[in-house]
């Protein structure tokens, strides 16, 4: 065991001679093992092995005794422990968790706590190939992801160094010979027997039926998970380069937008990947009711090119799709009200809330430069003075050519504006409240209504967002 231990430290790059490691110790018989075994390698590597113990107060005299049992054992070892205590019932009633979940949380915060209190380089913890061949089992039957098969990482960044697990290439029986074998005291975990617990009913139900069939599924088990691992880093990698290349983000990352041309085209194992992605930029943690009928409606309503639709994701997300481009924004963060009011008299310069401006000037002859971002207005056509404002219920106007009159909300469909644009795009009516310009659209007088010696008004926009 010994020997296969250290060809897999090897193999990974686990552990380099000299660095100072913390062994997570419960006093079971795989973390005695894990702490025993490093302790050997202590003077041959030039380790500094310090052993970190919790009582997370679920067990009563119990949990304390094995605690004290870790101590006594690092002192007559001569290595250094140190002891932590974790209310782990108070925790899980504040933040309505589980006991597994609310145990291991804070069980790693004191890692990394202590990781960079004591300078540490590696914190080590005792995982095995049958708990690999658990988590494996265990997410097949909740994950519909293949990243979830990546199953228990050998290593991973962590703190200011690197969480290990060197037992990954042995399983549960090597581990027991391997303490029997060197006279290793240990203590038994009674709750291990409680089926009640998810991983406990694996372990004790399921994976011995599968272990009739091959006893070293552990080493079947270790070997997909790097396998996995090894496809997810590379196609996670290319994912993150689309995305780079794909999105558009504003400065906060509050709202992502991007053509859906230029995401559809990608092969669909990257588009699955960089929704995730997406969805972590937007999201500080992942909501708990983000489900896979999510997901399938992202990728349904991305395939529209034609109008505007939306759906709502957790916490106020929205994914809007707006004639082929896609805007993801949280809807309880946009100002409430875009509505503004402004009166234009004339002459006059006006400034709008996004920083256009409109100016009016009388001129008398026509002139060569019409173009859709000015008008010019017979005076005597309209009621002054004229008004710079947004939308409203019921809003139609007029141009030359039409019969009849046209809603606002169809001239901008026509045009394929987005429906987040609508509420703050600027119109212009006379002071009878007719619309006289749809800026950058329509405009209700057309260059044949011109007359030399009419007195004109010319209005001219400049520089905004349209």
């Amino acid at each position: 065991m010994k020997q296969s231990i250290l060809s897999f430290i090897q193999k990974h790059q686990l552990l380099q001679e000299g660095s100072k490691i913390i062994v997570g110790v419960s006093g079971g018989s795989d973390s005695m093992a894990l702490l025993h075994f490093l302790k050997d390698l202590q003077e041959k590597w030039s380790l500094e092995v310090i052993a970190l113990t919790i009582d997370h107060q679920l067990r009563g005299e119990d949990s304390t005794a094995d605690q004290k049992f870790v101590k006594q054992w690092c002192l007559q070892s001569d290595l250094k422990c140190i002891a932590h205590q974790v209310d782990v019932g108070e925790y899980q009633r504040q933040n309505q968790v589980s006991e597994e979940l609310a145990a291991r949380r804070l069980r790693y915060d004191i890692y990394a706590a202590e990781m960079k209190k004591q300078g540490a380089d590696y914190i080590a913890l005792g995982h095995h190939g049958d708990d690999q061949v658990e988590t494996l089992f265990m997410r097949l039957t909740r994950v519909a992801t293949s990243n979830a098969f990546e199953g228990i990482p050998v290593k991973r960044s962590f703190a200011n160094g690197q969480l290990i697990r060197p037992f990954l290439c042995v399983n549960k029986q090597m581990i027991l010979h391997y303490v029997k074998e060197n006279e290793i005291p240990f203590r038994e975990d009674q709750t291990n027997k409680d089926n009640r617990f998810t991983r406990n009913y694996y372990r004790n139900e399921i994976i011995p039926l599968l272990k009739k069939n091959n006893e070293r599924l552990f080493v079947t088990a270790q070997r997909l998970s790097e396998t996995l691992g090894e496809d997810e880093k590379y196609l996670a990698e290319q994912a993150r380069k689309m995305v780079e290349e794909v999105i558009e983000r504003d400065t906060n990352s509050t709202k992502i937008s991007f053509v859906n041309q230029a995401f559809i085209e990608r092969p669909h194992a990257l588009q699955r990947r960089a929704y995730h992605l997406i969805l972590n930029y937007l999201y500080d943690t992942l909501p708990k009711d983000l489900s896979h009928i999510h997901e399938e409606k992202f990728f349904a309503l991305i395939e529209r090119q034609e109008g505007n639709t939306y759906i709502d994701f957790p916490l106020s997300l929205r994914v809007e799709n707006s004639y082929g481009k896609i805007h993801l924004y949280f809807s309880n963060q946009l100002p409430r009200q875009f509505a503004f009011h402004l009166p234009l008299q004339v002459p006059d310069r006006v400034e709008l809330p996004d920083g256009a401006q409109i100016t009016s000037e009388l001129v008398d002859a026509k002139t060569d430069k019409i173009s859709r971002n000015n008008i010019i207005i017979p005076i005597d056509s309209v009621a002054l003075p004229l008004h710079i404002r947004t939308r409203k219920p019921g809003d139609r106007m007029t141009w030359d050519g039409l019969k009849g009159t046209k809603k606002l909300k169809d001239i901008w469909i026509d045009a394929k504006i987005p429906a987040n644009e609508r509420d703050k795009w600027p119109i212009v009516t006379d002071d009878n409240d007719k619309i006289i310009w749809l800026i950058g659209l329509r405009k209700a007088f057309g260059s044949n209504q011109f007359c030399q010696g009419r007195e004109q008004i010319k209005l001219s926009y400049h520089k905004g967002t349209i």
